[in-house]
């Protein structure tokens, strides 16, 4: 039995998806990967993956292209002929959605993994969308949902029904590979904070750098580092001059990317994300949590459900320096016993709230016995 897992990367595919992915394997199903290829592509064909090179653009709302994004997926549907349709990300929840109508009897699974900046304010971009997602969720079969905000907007302006929706903790965490470290410091004056995104503004990333500049007056030897790629050809991206001026400076280190979080973040004692994106939730502060990791991050949608106020971390107001520097401040003043207690309760919350097995287990019961 054929099933299709689809998104805009194979990155993510492989680094969010990928023990989803080994599940269905495991129970005998053939895998087709449909994504652009990229360095992950032969990772994901090693482990018995059947991959298709997708051409998309991602952050482009160019009539042609999206057009031959919908021919090919028809294409390539009409030729695996699948069972299940897995979509993440954006343009195939909407794309991949239409292009499977020409396939008769197969289930179509999209997960909406947050709105992203289309949805950060009015626009005409935003009314757009809203069309888009109405017109192309109508034959879903489920939608999962990975915050109740998002659910709710999509429920109110009628894009998807009741019946249709499902809700999960994210893409939640691997809590066998994420676990409690003792490599982080304890001394206030020594303390490492680590912001971990995609570079582009929405992300926080220059309030973050802002907030350290402030902090590292008071607190000179605070650690204030940042990992995560450059994000081309996306207005909103950071640009590689203005975060190496950030390090020449002394104010944040910049440690390039990683495809090894789970080692990096073992030396942190706080993980901070200040965005103020649509989120669906975080998988960076998922990482962090189950890792035992202080939290700081806003009050936005997404972000606020992976940390307890005051207990496991902080909640910062969305755009707001002065709230992020206090936040950073409450951390740095806390004692050696506060500070070990709020990483005992991140590491509980994980457990409780954001296992991966829970998420995997929905994509399980989706399948017809």
């Amino acid at each position: 039995m054929n099933v299709i897992f689809s998104a805009n990367t194979t990155w993510y595919l492989y680094n969010f998806r990928i023990n989803t992915i080994k599940k269905f394997l495991s129970l005998g199903f053939h895998v087709h990967i449909v994504a652009p290829d990229d360095k992950y592509t032969w990772l994901l064909q090693k482990i018995g993956c059947k991959c298709h090179n997708l051409f998309i653009r991602s952050n482009s709302l160019d009539p042609f292209s999206d057009a031959v994004t919908i021919f090919n997926l028809a294409v390539l549907y009409a030729k695996i002929k699948p069972s299940y349709i897995y979509n993440f990300t954006p343009k195939l929840n909407i794309y991949g959605a239409i292009s499977a109508r020409i396939v008769k009897k197969t289930k179509v699974i999209n997960n909406i993994a947050g709105l992203g900046t289309g949805f950060v304010q009015n626009s005409i971009k935003q009314s757009l969308l809203k069309i888009m997602y109405r017109i192309s969720q109508k034959r879903v079969n489920t939608i999962f949902f990975q915050n109740d905000e998002d659910m709710e907007l999509f429920l109110s302006e009628h894009i998807v029904s009741e019946k249709q929706c499902e809700r999960i903790p994210g893409s939640g965490v691997d809590l066998s590979r994420f676990t409690v470290s003792e490599d982080s410091t304890l001394k206030s004056e020594d303390l490492k904070f680590l912001l971990v995104a995609r570079l582009i503004e929405h992300k926080g990333i220059e309030l973050y750098a802002s907030a350290a500049n402030i902090v590292k007056k008071k607190w000179p030897k605070v650690h204030f580092d940042l990992l995560g790629p450059f994000v081309k050809n996306n207005p909103a991206g950071i640009s590689e001059t203005k975060v190496a001026n950030w390090d020449a400076d002394g104010i944040i280190k910049y440690l390039g990317e990683s495809d090894d979080v789970h080692n990096v973040i073992k030396g942190y004692d706080c993980i901070v994300l200040p965005s103020f994106y649509r989120e669906g939730v975080p998988k960076s502060l998922l990482e962090a949590a189950a890792s035992g990791k202080i939290i700081i991050t806003t009050d936005n949608v997404g972000c606020r459900e992976t940390v307890i106020h005051g207990i496991s971390g902080y909640l910062c107001e969305p755009r707001s320096l002065s709230s992020l520097v206090d936040a950073i401040m409450m951390v740095v003043n806390l004692s050696d016993e506060q500070r070990n207690e709020m990483k005992k309760r991140a590491r509980i919350h994980a457990e409780e709230k954001f296992d991966e097995s829970i998420v995997i287990n929905k994509y399980i019961e989706t399948i017809d016995v």
